[in-house]
């Protein structure tokens, strides 16, 4: 999948959306449908308001707090679901190409998963990126960002199917995921960017991301930063 890089995300959405079986695609559905129809995202966080700080561990159990990674600019936040997911490995390569250009706006970019254990830095690993991965014990950022939801049991008879344990991958026995989200979080701690989506297979594109994180450097320093190239 290195190719993908050079790929828009909803290009590789395409792709990976071709490779899916009849089994997949009617999950996939199911589960599309049941999130918009219980409206979960009505309680996510939105443009303007204040979001919550944490203080979670890395693969290497060092703690990182919120407010320390936005003291120096913009604070990208990226809810993934988890390294079982090939929608949110290429939204993670997506992201890691983009790392650069987020440095030089000052902005800092954390990925968040209800992953414990070594799992993040197999995925690290796997991947070949150098993402601040922080896991989301217990879905405690995701519940307070309102992108938490219980798996149907229809999805949960579907992914147990495919040997995705979440209990076993998150250390506990409910099985929970978040919806997949990308917060832009300004250094007063508010929202100055939502995307919120219950179709797990569509992620904001990096670049979009580095529009809004830009206009937001641009409106402290006056203008947009220039380019290293």
């Amino acid at each position: 999948m290195s190719d993908h890089l050079a790929k828009t995300l909803d290009q590789v959405r395409q792709e990976l959306l071709g490779e899916f079986s009849d089994a997949d695609r009617d999950s996939y559905v199911h589960l599309v449908d049941w999130l918009r129809r219980t409206d979960v995202v009505s309680h996510a966080l939105q443009v303007g308001d204040t979001a919550p700080d944490f203080l979670l561990p890395d693969e290497n159990g060092r703690l990182h707090s919120s407010k320390d990674l936005r003291e120096g600019g913009p604070l990208v936040i990226s809810f993934y679901r988890g390294g079982w997911c090939p929608f949110c490995k290429a939204e993670l390569r997506a992201l890691q190409a983009i790392k650069a250009d987020l440095d030089r706006l000052k902005a800092k970019v954390v990925v968040l998963s209800p992953d414990t254990r070594d799992l993040p830095r197999q995925l690290k690993q796997e991947l070949g990126i150098d993402l601040m991965m922080l896991a989301d014990v217990d879905h405690g950022v995701a519940t307070t960002y309102g992108i938490v939801f219980r798996v149907p049991d229809e999805t949960r008879a579907h992914y147990a199917g495919l040997d995705h344990d979440f209990g076993h991958r998150h250390g506990s026995s409910e099985w929970m995921l978040p919806i997949p989200a990308t917060y832009i979080i300004d250094q007063d701690g508010v929202v100055r960017g939502a995307f919120v989506e219950p179709d797990f297979t569509i992620r904001q594109e990096p670049s979009d991301i580095l529009t809004r994180v830009g206009q937001l450097t641009g409106s402290r320093t006056g203008k947009f930063p220039a380019s290293d190239e």
